[in-house]
């Protein structure tokens, strides 16, 4: 299931812009799932977050993600000027369990979150909540556009209803869940 994220640009960029950056956006997506097999630095680095770990540790476990992510998005041929930003972008959505699958340019620059899990849902709903996701991809958009739009996050009710449905119905449980689009 891939729950939709809006990011509009206030003023919008031009279509072509777009269309860049989310190809940007995507193939650095391929890149980072690529990383995440069995015996990978970066899988051994993600199954330390499950442990109970102090914040010096999990700070050790983000320094490591960037290392890994920045040289596999550079090899990959991911444009210099961008590796940092976009390094953080997904070294905060691994930490957070968010894979990024796609992202398309609509109305707005349309990203596809894999939701594989109630779990993994409400920690989308909290990373968007708490702004984290917005301040990793504004930093990513304005080096990419080099200017300074103004950038929105935005879920539509039904989008975050739809997943819930789905995750309720694939797990057979009975989930009584509110998303209020005023957060």
């Amino acid at each position: 299931m891939a729950l939709q994220v809006h990011l509009e640009l206030i003023p919008p960029a031009d279509r072509p812009v777009e269309e860049e950056f989310c190809a940007l956006l995507t193939e650095a997506g391929r890149i980072v799932s690529r990383m995440k097999t069995p015996d990978s630095r970066t899988t051994a680095l993600l199954r330390r977050l499950r442990r109970n770990l102090s914040l010096l540790e999990k700070d050790e476990v983000r320094e490591g993600l960037k290392r890994e992510i920045s040289t596999a998005l550079e090899a990959g041929g991911i444009r210099v000027g961008m590796i940092q930003s976009i390094t953080m972008v997904f070294v905060n959505m691994l930490m957070e369990g968010i894979e990024l699958v796609y992202a398309e340019p609509g109305e707005s620059i349309v990203l596809y979150l894999r939701c594989l899990s109630l779990e993994m849902l409400l920690r989308v709903r909290d990373v968007i909540l708490s702004g984290l996701l917005l301040r990793v991809l504004s930093d990513a958009i304005k080096r990419f556009v080099e200017s300074q739009p103004r950038v929105q996050l935005v879920v539509q009710e039904e989008d975050m209803n739809l997943s819930l449905l789905c995750l309720h119905i694939a797990a057979g449980l009975y989930i009584s869940l509110l998303f209020d689009t005023n957060c």
